[in-house]
């Protein structure tokens, strides 16, 4: 793949993402080879003019154009983590198997320049993602807390209600409870 036909975004974390940088691409007729989470993979070279068109558009649409790698790096982990979260068909892989499958760099590589971009290590940030996942199903009110944790790989209730309760301040019954589903927005969870 020629990386000067690669843009690298941040804040993609959805399909509704996708969609919102193909309209964006369109509206200034730049057409994309495919547009996927967090990359823009383009047909033929920009010139400089146009780039600038596209950055400041997805900019205020709430994306950003990266340039700096160990930026694109850790963009792409989060992105991972993300995936690796909402499709439970990935999760028979353990997260440091599945970061350094779909990289060229080792896990502690990773990891270091994750901890030195965002001031989280890996572990914490997919905490942070799968938590925000239970608050997700809790507000569904469609399976019970048991199903919850068996469906993110949690090794059981107890362990996904301490976690929860550690993150949220309180345990996931009575967030279920209050039904006052205060969500965060998966790009949101660090900046």
């Amino acid at each position: 793949m020629d990386h000067h036909l690669i843009l690298y975004v941040k804040n993609m974390v959805c399909p509704r993402c996708v969609t919102l940088v193909e309209q964006e691409l369109l509206k200034v007729h730049v057409r994309a080879k495919v547009v996927r989470l967090g990359e823009i993979e383009l047909v033929t070279p920009l010139d400089q003019q146009v780039k600038e068109q596209i950055k400041e558009r997805l900019r205020q649409v709430g994306f950003e154009v990266l340039q700096d790698a160990n930026q694109i790096i850790v963009e792409q982990v989060k992105t991972k983590i993300i995936e690796y979260v909402q499709h439970k068909h990935i999760s028979h892989l353990n997260l440091s198997d599945y970061l350094a499958s779909t990289s060229s760099l080792n896990y502690a590589r990773i990891a270091r320049l994750f901890v030195a971009q965002t001031a989280l290590t890996i572990e914490k940030y997919y905490i942070l993602q799968r938590i925000e996942k239970v608050k997700e199903l809790i507000s569904y009110c469609e399976l019970s807390l048991d199903e919850i944790a068996q469906q993110l790989h949690y090794k059981d209730a107890s362990h996904m209600s301490k976690q929860f309760k550690k993150i949220v301040g309180i345990a996931p019954s009575i967030y279920r409870k209050n039904k006052r589903f205060e969500r965060k927005f998966l790009d949101h969870i660090i900046t």
